[in-house]
């Protein structure tokens, strides 16, 4: 039809032409008049129409050349497309009047896809993307993400409902269409899965192994090694093979020692062994080497991580020597109790005996009395030192926490050593109490806080010859109480810091010397601050006296307070 067209289009133009001609009057001269005869209309005209068709002629033909090839094409591409073991599906895009895309419509799905999703091509086509998505995956995939923002052109996600992962692969060949590529990767990621585990397994296994081998020549070049990773050592193959084991950061004498040790093996197929340390970044490392021939130039070297069996051994002979002064100094205290318990009863019974005399006056039994008295104390306190230690080491001391009215302890204990302070010492005994509000008080255990100042007390006032003794507490905000007793006593050494908390253990001065004690008061006190919630501490200076404090939590205190001014 357009072809007769374009014949119709140029008769008419001819007879146009000619008309024009004829009215100018020079239709007659059409072949005469024009010179050259190449300008003539007619002609050119002509000649024009007649290429002009030829080339649409040919245009046309090339066209329908061109549309049978793209149609072959599209046609072998769809056969392609739908035998192919891929998942694939075709989608349409839908625009607005800007251009932007509106909707992702289903139009074709493949044979594969059909099969593996139980989804037929009548069902899904001309359906919105999303929709048949959410039908096949629960939600899982978001086609519109993976499609129009998702910028990498590959995806993979887990199909939790099918219990298989898909590898998506998008392609936009043309403006508004968009093809998804379903590769089912499920058996890859199983078998990298299962590698994966293998790999775990059989690391675990070499990292159980705690050895690390070297193979050294003759002349100490590395040649190979198998080490373990972790975080000792971070050594790369190109740093170790090769090297010297005189570079390899071995003091000289113990280079030489290596050294002499691989010739000897090599030469005698013997096995030697040796022990050395080597700093790292994480620290100082101990190990034992052993040595055996691999061939004739080179000698196998097996390198075991010992620092925990040395650290073991050192910690052996360490309290292997901290239990022998345990029982030594245990020795001495079951001795100095003998010596301890059987003074006091000496005195009570031969003064007990020394009372029945008629000829003694009042003041003279008096004195008597108060010395049975001082003994019998001194000997219920060595036996209740001993019942209390006892108690710690078979764990059974209970505490029971009660509202404990702090001001009425303290004073008995000022109560009960004031009256008996030694008449041979000049010494003053204060109680400092921060809150003095009788009902001031928190929920503890008074008879362990009770023992615990007791303890203190009693060790300020035995090792202080002239001065002051004072104890009390003071309030820490609103959340903690301080307890503490100081005096200005002869101190304690800054070398018996360390052990002053020792079971039996007594620092060699003056005063144990010429008195008695077993060395466990200071013990027993720790272990009772422990178990009511705090820890005892102490600051001393030798001949200006001692410090010891421990803070409490202040549990459900009344009573408190506090007149500032």
């Amino acid at each position: 039809m357009m072809e007769v067209r374009v014949v119709l289009y140029f008769f008419i133009s001819l007879a146009l032409i000619c008309f024009h001609l004829y009215k100018a009057d020079h239709l007659s001269d059409a072949f005469t008049y024009f010179y050259p005869f190449a300008s003539n209309p007619l002609l050119i005209f002509t000649v024009f129409f007649l290429v002009t068709f030829y080339l649409r002629k040919r245009l046309i033909t090339h066209i329908d050349s061109l549309k049978e090839q793209l149609s072959t094409q599209t046609e072998g591409i769809n056969r392609v497309l739908q035998s192919s073991s891929f998942l694939i599906s075709r989608l349409r895009a839908v625009r607005d009047e800007d251009g932007n895309i509106t909707n992702l419509m289903v139009e074709k799905i493949n044979n594969a896809f059909e099969s593996a999703f139980k989804r037929n091509l009548y069902e899904v086509q001309e359906q919105e993307a999303e929709y048949v998505f959410d039908l096949i995956f629960k939600g899982i995939f978001d086609v519109n993400q993976i499609v129009l923002y998702n910028k990498k052109r590959i995806t993979e996600f887990h199909a939790k409902n099918l219990d298989k992962w898909y590898k998506v692969h998008v392609i936009n060949p043309l403006y508004n269409v968009y093809y998804l590529i379903f590769e089912d990767i499920t058996k890859t990621k199983k078998e990298i899965a299962e590698l994966e585990a293998n790999k775990r397994r059989y690391k675990v296994l070499l990292e159980a192994i705690p050895d690390i081998f070297f193979v050294i020549d003759k002349d100490g070049i590395y040649e190979d090694f198998v080490i373990k990773e972790s975080d000792l050592f971070k050594i790369e193959d190109s740093n170790i093979i090769g090297s010297s084991i005189f570079s390899a950061g071995f003091p000289d004498k113990m280079a030489q020692k290596i050294y002499s040790c691989i010739q000897h093996c090599i030469k005698n197929n013997s096995i030697e062994s040796i022990e050395y340390s080597l700093n790292t970044p994480n620290g100082t490392f101990m190990f034992e080497m052993r040595l055996a021939k691999l061939n004739a130039n080179a000698v196998i070297s097996v390198a075991r991580d010992i620092t925990k069996r040395k650290t073991a051994e050192f910690g052996l002979e360490k309290a292997l020597t901290k239990a022998e002064e345990s029982d030594r100094l245990k020795s001495a205290f079951l001795a100095n109790l003998s010596h301890e318990i059987r003074t006091p009863m000496n005195i009570i019974t031969n003064f007990t005996r020394m009372l029945a005399d008629e000829s003694l006056d009042g003041m003279e039994r008096l004195q008597l009395t108060d010395d049975i008295t001082q003994n019998g104390q001194q000997l219920l306190n060595m036996i209740d030192n001993t019942i209390h230690l006892a108690k710690i080491e078979t764990e059974n001391i209970p505490v029971n926490n009660t509202f404990c009215k702090v001001n009425s302890i303290l004073r008995d204990i000022y109560n009960s050593y004031f009256s008996n302070l030694p008449d041979t010492k000049d010494i003053r005994i204060r109680l400092n109490s921060d809150v003095a509000t009788p009902e001031f008080g928190f929920l503890t255990d008074p008879d362990l806080l009770k023992e615990v100042v007791t303890i203190l007390v009693d060790n300020a006032i035995k090792y202080t010859k002239s001065g002051q003794v004072t104890f009390g507490f003071e309030m820490i905000r609103n959340d903690f109480i301080k307890f503490f007793v100081s005096d200005t006593g002869i101190g304690i050494p800054e070398d018996d810091y360390e052990h002053i908390f020792s079971r039996f253990y007594r620092v060699q001065n003056q005063i144990n010397q010429s008195t008695s004690g077993s060395g466990i008061g200071l013990p027993i006190a720790q272990h009772y601050v422990t178990l009511l919630g705090g820890e005892l501490q102490f600051d001393s200076k030798i001949n200006k006296g001692s410090n010891f404090w421990f803070t409490l939590p202040f549990k459900e205190g009344r009573g408190y307070m506090k007149i500032v001014s």
